[in-house]
């Protein structure tokens, strides 16, 4: 892993749900397939069996995506109630988390649009916190991923949680996304970059006031 990748994924170390964390993909994709089915038929039990499964990884990718959790929630509960009305349309149930991803996104996307204004990085709770050094005198990592989230596109920040946190294929990310799989790749290198380069920039920043 690179000191990137490691510290993105550092500032999420308290999240629950993460690949190596899941159930085994056989049992994961019976259920899933199982719930989809009830779900189809109206069963509220399905909806809430699918609510409770994916509402708090909708919730996250859309508080990055739109830099805002304030709007997280409400965008991930219409998310949901379109997906529902949109259930017949899914013809792989293996795929349903990709596929809400999908209107995840184009919810925030429609609201960007219509917001038509930058996001303030004083919407991300982290940054209220007084950033303070760590040991090596770098600022707290997750105060550093949270000022690279505020700089960085919103698609590219939905490509980082899919695919460091969520666990995601470069191909799910590409539903998810609806972009090919190639511009995952790039997206994804070029996060990777600017993460890189802001610990770098810390790291000397550091060095010339400890002089």
């Amino acid at each position: 892993m690179d000191t990137a990748t490691a510290l993105f994924c550092s500032y999420y170390k308290s999240c629950d749900v993460r690949a190596g964390a899941q159930s085994p993909v056989s049992e994961e994709c019976r259920a899933l397939a199982h719930w989809l089915t009830i779900a189809k038929t109206g069963d509220e039990a399905g909806y809430r069996w699918l609510m409770d499964r994916y509402r708090d990884r909708a919730v996250r990718l859309a508080a990055h995506v739109l830099h805002n959790s304030d709007e997280a929630e409400d965008v991930a509960q219409e998310a949901f109630v379109k997906a529902f009305r949109s259930l017949e349309s899914l013809a792989d149930p293996t795929r349903f988390y990709p596929w809400l991803c999908k209107i995840v996104v184009r919810v925030c996307t429609d609201r960007l649009r219509l917001r038509r204004r930058q996001v303030k990085v004083a919407s991300i709770h982290v940054l209220e916190e007084q950033s303070t050094p760590g040991p090596d005198g770098l600022a707290e990592p997750r105060i550093l991923v949270a000022q690279l989230m505020a700089q960085i596109t919103p698609a590219t920040r939905a490509a980082l949680v899919l695919r460091e946190i969520d666990g995601l294929d470069y191909s799910e990310i590409a539903i998810a996304l609806n972009v090919p799989v190639g511009t995952v790749r790039s997206r994804l290198a070029s996060a990777r970059g600017q993460f890189a380069a802001l610990v770098h920039k810390m790291q000397i920043e550091t060095g010339e006031r400890n002089v």
